[in-house]
């Protein structure tokens, strides 16, 4: 039997490149997990220039609900360590983050995260890992300049989880060097009547109260209880602007109140080229972007990086692939700290302005190379 000439022999099929999607679809956090997965789809058709193909390998996804449990998150991330992924990116919950970032480094593959707040993600101790969204210090960076603080008492009204504990942590890094004055508040997250807490909260007669909270299933019952019990008559509110859901009950409570809002992303925050490409995409496919859609396309850009070139999946290539790198995404300017991973980007203060029968958020002020 004659033998193929090379040239003659049958090219071998380029192998896929499976990406792991472990994020929350289910529960308190599912509108957050959904817009990281629309994101994420859409930045990686957007930076593949609509292929979704890197080095001529296709990307598969594959997405799974950890319903922010960890041990959930942890069998789906073995399960797909098994069967041969080298990238997973997610998620919703800082608990489940923190739990999956060891196993990065364990296992020796990338791990992207994606909204998952606690500034114990990332760290210049485990270099597998990187953030596609913001920590909770960088959250608090448009506080910066607020003012009095000194002899000023800031009620820390958070949930009871390590989303809550790291804004403790930031909320104190900040303000504690300026003479400020705390009392916390740590609210169980199956809570679901909040009067001692909010009475708690009002009788505590701070000049601001500050409102960490990432269940949006109860955030509108948490926020109506604090307003009845009169913690916003003579204390500040300061909180995070979350997603488009919230705006009317954040409107409707905040109203009168001066409260100060924080943001990391909304729709028109920001006037790229990716920006104006992703709202004319949504707008085609009458899709609303919400509070993670930009965390999930900084996610794909940050996968399509890392496998550019790079057509073994070899993770130390990946890696070397994304320090130090920027790009200018969705939401501005973007920087990966080439040391701890942390993203640095632009953070937004924001107010809600009444339009018509909604609430829609203004843009006060940006603040660019957060985390820098």
């Amino acid at each position: 039997m004659a033998l193929l000439a090379p040239s003659m022999a049958p090219a071998r099929a380029a192998e896929d490149i499976k990406i792991g999607v472990i994020t929350t679809t289910s529960g308190g956090l599912a509108s957050y997990g959904i817009a990281f997965n629309e994101g994420l789809e859409w930045g990686l058709k957007y930076y593949t220039g609509g292929k979704m193909t890197v080095n001529g390998q296709k990307l598969v996804l594959t997405s799974k609900d950890d319903g922010a449990d960890p041990a959930s998150a942890t069998a789906t991330f073995k399960e797909m360590v098994g069967n041969g992924t080298k990238i997973i990116t997610g998620t919703a919950s800082s608990t489940v983050a923190l739990t999956l970032a060891p196993l990065a480094q364990q296992n020796k593959i990338l791990y992207v995260s994606g909204p998952a707040k606690s500034d114990l993600v990332t760290s210049s101790a485990n270099k597998y890992v990187f953030r596609a969204g913001n920590s909770s210090s960088q959250d608090l960076a448009p506080l910066a300049g607020i003012k009095p603080v000194a002899g000023k008492k800031f009620v820390l009204f958070v949930e009871d989880n390590a989303f809550g504990a790291g804004n403790i942590a930031a909320a104190r890094a900040l303000l504690t060097s300026k003479g400020a004055l705390f009392e916390e508040i740590k609210v169980p997250t199956s809570t679901s009547d909040f009067t001692p807490f909010a009475k708690k909260a009002a009788d505590a007669a701070g000049s601001y109260i500050f409102i960490a909270w990432s269940n949006a299933l109860t955030a509108g019952a948490m926020l109506t209880s604090l307003k009845v019990q009169g913690a916003f008559a003579k204390q500040r509110p300061i909180t995070g602007l979350a997603g488009v859901a919230s705006y009317n009950i954040y409107g409707t409570l905040f109203e009168g109140s001066n409260a100060i809002l924080t943001n990391s992303y909304f729709a028109g925050a920001a006037k790229t080229r990716a920006a104006a490409d992703l709202a004319a995409w949504y707008a085609t496919n009458k899709k609303t972007q919400d509070l993670f859609t930009s965390t999930g396309a900084d996610a794909a850009k940050m996968i399509v990086m890392a496998l550019t070139k790079n057509p073994t999946q070899n993770v130390d290539t990946m890696i070397k692939n994304l320090e130090g790198k920027s790009w200018t995404g969705v939401k501005g300017g973007m920087k990966i700290n080439a040391t701890t991973h942390l993203l640095i980007q632009p953070m937004f203060l924001v107010s809600l302005n009444k339009s018509g029968s909604n609430y829609v958020p203004k843009l006060l002020k940006t603040i660019t190379n957060v985390g820098k």
